[in-house]
């Protein structure tokens, strides 16, 4: 079964995760933020995991410290729920939605790392990299986002996360074989 369940608690977010690889693309729990609840159930519908999200933060000072927490136990989640499995491990996406056209790319390598690329410099990005930077780091995934165009903030984000569903849905699915010459990945 490709399951984990990761809690994390600080003095600023308190955070459980359920995430089952092999679900519907349902969304339960309680997010205080309606955006990224948004975003969130927009990310399992593409990918088709199932993700039970229980988020509590500080988000009277600022939303920042819950969303990057968000990421860094999504992340975790998924490095356990992959944990001890063969996967195909490459995927990539080119998404557009409406005006905005996004690449992403992903190898789930056991080594984190993250590029950002967008043509036009915009305002407004900086929650979706902290997120995508806490859980490339705790899930050990390459991630490439390249936003090739788009002028609504809202459209270039949902394209982001439509494109990373549908890259780990296939990055994710089971393989007979391990995808490293090295016999290993996480």
């Amino acid at each position: 079964m490709r399951r984990a369940e990761v809690e994390r608690e600080t003095k600023e977010t308190k955070i459980k995760i359920i995430l089952d690889l092999d679900g519907e693309g349902k969304l339960k729990g309680k997010i205080p933020i309606p955006y990224w609840r948004h975003l969130l159930e927009t990310f399992v519908f593409y990918s088709s995991f199932d993700l039970e999200v229980y988020a509590e933060g500080d988000i009277e000072v600022d939303e920042h410290h819950l969303v990057e927490d968000l990421g860094l136990t999504i992340g975790m989640a998924l490095r356990d729920a992959l944990s001890n499995t063969n996967f195909k491990r490459f995927s990539h996406q080119i998404l557009p939605m409406d005006e905005a056209l996004v690449l992403l790319a992903i190898d789930i390598s056991g080594r984190p790392y993250l590029k950002w690329k967008e043509d036009i410099k915009r305002d407004g990005h900086d929650l979706i990299k902290e997120f995508l930077k806490a859980f490339v780091n705790e899930s050990k995934i390459t991630l490439h986002v390249n936003i090739i165009s788009g002028e609504n903030l809202h459209h270039i984000q949902e394209a982001i996360f439509k494109a990373l569903g549908l890259s780990l849905k296939e990055a994710t699915r089971i393989e007979e074989r391990i995808s490293s010459t090295k016999g290993k990945i996480l």
